[in-house]
């Protein structure tokens, strides 16, 4: 049996066409073969409408934070209360937008609420503000109630405060480039986690929790967030339009998202006939 783990931006879900019908397909011929197909993402487990026809064997979302299984969320990596405080001060004190983000949910503050709209207006793929809030599950700040927080999208004006940011951030936190819908801010934003949570880690503690060998573990990405599971898996593969780094990691680069990527490696390692 063999594992098999996918990002959703830009590996499984193109901002140009949706949820790319080759790689669906892919997923459910390796599936009828016996393997074990889960979803490896950035985003919470209410913001998966882009990958809602997909059926899978699990879902590891906010980068590694928490793991679904079995209709129940099995495993929790959350940023403890007292540096998530601090870090958000921080951010206030900086003028930066931030998502906070739960199982489910993401609690924005109005700053973010302002970047996106932003962001909108200057990308032809996104979608309206609305889709957005409903896609990604976005709630105002002001309904934040002491949830348990797994990741931190956070955006700043300028590459300058993001740098002023990185030398006041708790090294009980890491920072990864950004990624999904974010990924036109560049270098002025990123993604928060645990220094111990990626979705590398959250791999492997998935392969324990199943007695499964990391050897046997497949995992398909494009953005420096999947640079950790690329590099732990048994075999990594990085998508043909992804960043460099990730190219680097990888064992396999395959074809683009849009040219069938995810198809093309599964027929290459014989995943699929």
């Amino acid at each position: 049996m063999k594992y098999l783990f996918f990002d959703v931006d830009g590996t499984l879900y193109s901002h140009n066409t949706g949820l790319v019908p080759s790689a669906k397909k892919a997923i459910e011929e390796t599936r009828a073969k016996g393997n074990k197909c889960f979803i490896a993402t950035g985003r919470h487990l209410g913001s998966l409408h882009a990958v809602k026809d997909l059926e899978v064997d699990g879902i590891i979302f906010c980068n590694g934070g928490g793991i679904y299984m079995d209709g129940k969320i099995i495993d929790h990596q959350p940023i403890p209360h007292d540096i998530l405080s601090s870090t958000v001060f921080a951010f206030e004190e900086r003028e930066g937008g931030y998502s906070l983000m739960g199982d489910d949910k993401a609690f924005v503050n109005e700053l973010e609420v302002r970047r996106r709209k932003r962001q909108i207006q200057h990308d032809e793929h996104m979608p309206s503000f609305e889709q957005m809030v409903e896609e990604l599950g976005l709630r105002p700040f002001t309904e934040y109630r002491n949830d348990e927080i797994l990741k931190i999208d956070i955006g700043f004006p300028s590459e300058e405060i993001m740098s002023d940011f990185l030398t006041v951030m708790n090294p009980q936190l890491k920072l990864a480039s950004t990624a999904g819908y974010n990924i036109s801010l560049g270098k002025r934003s990123g993604e928060i986690t645990r220094v111990d949570v990626n979705k590398g880690t959250a791999i492997e503690r998935l392969m324990k929790l199943v007695g499964g060998k990391m050897e046997d573990t497949y995992a398909f990405g494009d953005s420096n967030n999947d640079l950790e599971m690329l590099e732990m898996a048994g075999t990594g593969i990085a998508m043909g339009n992804g960043f460099a780094e990730v190219k680097l990691a990888a064992d396999f680069i395959t074809r683009d998202i849009d040219d069938d990527g995810i198809a093309f490696a599964m027929h290459h390692f014989g995943l699929i006939d």
